[in-house]
């Protein structure tokens, strides 16, 4: 999922689903998106992915 990072999208799926609503709170808790690419190629996935889960 975060490729920088190397997060992987079960990861992601989990925060979301113990309250993680916004990409910060993604971000702060998975520490996704601070990568090199600071998002620009997971940011997207994971809007889709709280869409989704929340």
């Amino acid at each position: 999922m975060c490729l920088c990072k190397g997060i992987p999208e079960d990861t992601i799926i989990e925060a979301i689903k113990n309250g993680a609503d916004t990409v910060e709170k993604v971000k702060e808790t998975t520490g996704a998106t601070t990568g090199y690419c600071h998002g620009s190629r997971c940011k997207g996935k994971i809007e889709e992915l709280i869409a989704k889960y929340k």
